[in-house]
């Protein structure tokens, strides 16, 4: 049976209360056991409903050697994007100063600030922001500013080594504000399905599959920098 485990809290794509029963009997580690749905609306908000255990679904999740707070029932985890997380902090230079606009409760933002000079972390979702706070002091880290709202509006006037794109379907609206602050060299990290073409004035350092988003339809990402800039 597929399951995903988010901190001690285990989503199964099954209703059946019986069998949620059983999982929190034989493992013990979690406290709850969830059906999981789709993940819908413009906060990209999980569906979910609590068969077995506590009904509280507030967490603590572990990855790469950070903290993540979040609440299983309002805010998505994306288990398919563990690996291009190890590889973006394995990637990015310790004197690199990161712009992650879509940064969530800090999937991105939080690893990548253990290890980078600087990072901003733009969040408009209210609950998403709300632990992105939590997180980052729960991290103890001193290197991030966060910014509530729009992310082409809020754009911080400064210059990124480092642009994370992670908004599905495509990301492609706002990059007129990524470009604004791109720095010279920068290098575009930017999330779209394999349907879609290499936005034009950029050229294609890299692309990689994460999951798969839909039948013949992956989630990728591409690493982007501007033309003018690559040669």
């Amino acid at each position: 049976m597929k399951c995903q485990h988010i901190g001690d809290i285990c989503l199964i794509k099954s209703q059946d209360k019986k069998l949620a029963q059983e999982i929190l009997n034989k493992f013990p580690r979690f406290k709850t056991v969830c059906w999981q749905g789709r993940i819908s609306g413009k906060y990209r908000k999980p569906k979910i409903k609590v068969l077995a255990g506590d009904r509280n679904t507030e967490t603590m999740h572990k990855e790469v050697g950070c903290l993540f707070k979040l609440d299983a029932a309002k805010i998505m985890w994306s288990k398919g994007n563990h690996e291009e997380r190890k590889r973006i902090v394995k990637i990015a230079k310790n004197n690199d100063i990161v712009l992650d606009m879509f940064a969530g409760i800090g999937y991105w933002t939080i690893p990548l600030a253990k290890k980078v000079k600087k990072t901003y972390a733009i969040e408009l979702n209210p609950f998403s922001f709300k632990y992105l706070e939590e997180n980052i002091r729960l991290n103890r880290l001193s290197n991030v500013t966060a910014i509530k709202g729009n992310c082409s509006k809020v754009i911080p006037n400064v210059k990124a080594d480092r642009i994370i794109m992670g908004l599905l379907p495509s990301p492609k609206k706002y990059l007129p504000a990524a470009k604004k602050i791109l720095k010279k060299g920068g290098v575009i990290h930017y999330h779209c399905l394999s349907i879609e073409k290499i936005p034009k004035g950029f050229k294609l350092l890299s692309k990689r599959k994460i999951k798969s988003y839909a039948p013949k339809i992956n989630h990728i990402v591409l690493d982007l920098m501007l033309c003018r800039e690559a040669g």
